[in-house]
């Protein structure tokens, strides 16, 4: 392509090239459409798409995070003289507790 076609690409149509115009116009217009109605679906599927992974990886954090307490717990109870070595039956006594308590308190905050 040489530098006289590439620079009448870029300019505008003149007035007596009616179908240049025509087409200039049409374009616009679809892609005015395109942009209101595809360009907000595209927004909203990406929003979809991150807060999915977002959550998903949060109940994974949620799920480790949990396991890695429960570990915590046990390795500080053993070293109760009656608690054997890799039972975990008091961590889980511990924790239950905990997470009773705190489940009861936000249920009478809750106000029923």
């Amino acid at each position: 392509m040489s530098d006289a076609d590439a620079l009448s690409s870029s300019t505008p149509p003149s007035s007596d090239d009616w179908a240049a115009k025509a087409t200039t116009t049409v374009v616009g217009y679809v892609d005015t459409v395109r942009t209101a109605t595809t360009g907000k679906a595209l927004v909203a599927s990406r929003a979809i798409v991150y807060f999915l992974v977002a959550g998903l990886a949060g109940i994974v954090a949620l799920v480790i995070a949990l396991v890695l307490l429960v570990r915590l717990v046990t390795s500080l109870t053993a070293f109760f003289p009656f608690i054997d070595d890799g039972e975990v039956w008091l961590a889980y006594l511990i924790l239950g507790s905990l997470f009773t308590v705190a489940g009861m308190l936000l249920w009478k905050k809750k106000g029923i």
